[in-house]
């Protein structure tokens, strides 16, 4: 047997697809013409890069004072925040005095303290309200305001007692409304905003500083870079058209491809196994050529007891099993379901005999596991043996000849090949 390797076949362009390589041409012509547009393009843009430079330095400086114009609102909100805790300390300590005063006569003064603390809160919280403030903080000014007001309902409750003199009521008012607690959760949710505005105040005057510097460096960088840009701009353009030609030429041979291979099992597929026989057939080689038509024994009952995962993993694992019981320069190809072909060059009767043979029985002596279940497998191949001259004039009775001896193979039980004598004519394998 010639076992000698030769190149493998590439399967040429179709003629469908040459109308779309035409169209891709035409397009890389026009990517030529446009090099040179772009060249001038460019030349114009280093005449504007001067206007963009001083609009874009203007631009930033406008951005870095509107951005110090929101830090000033965050200042006083801080302040006001700051006023609004102390109000709330303030009436705290005027409400305790009060309870130590035993005569409540001497308490008035602490009284009339008490109402104007809640009168500078009032003035804080409005003020703070009215500023410019994001979701979150005014999700969290209207939490602590409720909070407030229903502190505010308890402590003028305990005031009002504590002027009447019911100090044993006011006591158990404090208790019951756990006033004391609920005043230090206040004070401290107002700490808490406070602090986070003065943060928030200092970090964005500093990030309005530090970003009007860094895109002014910016901006003074980007236009040293714009001229050094427009000395290699020629030869960033050369450089993309070459690109562009082996992109186009890459996606030429992706295509093909794909269009002629089975997705499933990396072989050819029908296109693909007719484009590279009739590659072969140009060769005008007087040697023979051999045709194997191959049909998978017992392959449905996998499909209807281990399912269609199994069936595709047979079928990848027999592609794998046909490529290395052919030659190197043997086309191997699944045309659909369980059935493959087989196209041998400089193939005697006996080279396809010895092939067919071999590949019977590499397939009867496959096991295939799934699941722990266990799958015998087998081959029925029909083989025909044929010159250039018949496979051009004649190559539908060159496949009908295989696949009657196929046909043959299986008449008689399976798990064996038979070849056609002639074209017509079968032989069936020595035992």
């Amino acid at each position: 047997m010639n076992t000698e390797s030769s190149p493998a076949q590439t399967p040429p362009l179709p003629p469908e697809r040459q109308p779309a390589l035409r169209r891709w041409a035409a397009a890389l012509r026009r990517i030529r013409k446009t090099s040179l547009l772009v060249a001038l393009g460019f030349v114009v843009m280093l005449g504007l890069q001067g206007v963009l430079i001083h609009h874009g330095i203007t631009r930033l400086q406008a951005i870095g004072a509107a951005m110090d114009g929101i830090a000033r609102v965050a200042v006083p909100a801080a302040q006001l925040a700051q006023d609004m805790q102390n109000a709330v300390q303030n009436r705290i300590i005027y409400m305790l005095r009060m309870l130590a005063q035993p005569d409540p006569l001497e308490r008035e003064p602490d009284a009339q303290a008490f109402e104007r603390e809640g009168l500078a809160f009032g003035a804080a919280r409005d003020g703070l309200a009215a500023l410019p403030l994001d979701a979150s903080e005014r999700r969290q000014l209207q939490g602590l305001l409720e909070h407030a007001v229903l502190l505010s309902r308890s402590q003028r409750a305990v005031v009002q007692a504590l002027l009447e003199g019911r100090d044993e009521d006011a006591r158990a008012q404090i208790l019951a409304d756990t006033v004391l607690e609920r005043q230090r959760e206040l004070v401290t949710a107002l700490r808490e905003l406070a602090a986070g505005m003065r943060l928030k105040a200092t970090q964005t005057v500093d990030h309005a500083h530090r970003l009007q510097s860094q895109a002014e460096q910016v901006v003074m960088g980007l236009g040293v870079s714009l001229f050094i840009l427009g000395t290699v701009i020629g030869a960033a353009v050369t450089r993309t058209t070459l690109r562009a030609e082996r992109m186009l030429h890459a996606e030429v041979e992706r295509n093909r491809h794909a269009a002629c291979t089975d997705t499933l099992t990396g072989l050819y597929n029908r296109r693909g196994f007719e484009e590279a026989r009739k590659a072969a057939l140009d060769d005008d080689s007087p040697a023979p050529y051999g045709l194997l038509l191959m049909d998978l024994d017992h392959f449905k009952p996998i499909n209807d007891s281990a399912g269609h995962d199994a069936g595709d993993a047979v079928l990848q694992k027999v592609a794998r099993l046909l490529t290395e019981a052919v030659r190197p320069h043997d086309v191997v190809a699944r045309l659909g379901g369980d059935e493959f072909a087989i196209f041998l060059r400089d193939a005697p009767a006996d080279v396809v005999d010895d092939v067919a043979q071999r590949i019977v029985t590499t397939l009867g002596d496959f096991t295939f596991e799934w699941k722990g279940q266990r799958f015998r497998l087998g081959a029925s191949v029909g083989a025909a043996v044929f010159d250039a001259a018949t496979a051009k004039d004649c190559w539908t009775a060159v496949l009908k000849a295989a696949d009657q001896a196929c046909y043959e193979a299986k008449r008689q039980g399976r798990g064996r090949y038979a070849r056609a004598a002639a074209i017509g004519e079968l032989v069936s394998p020595t035992a």
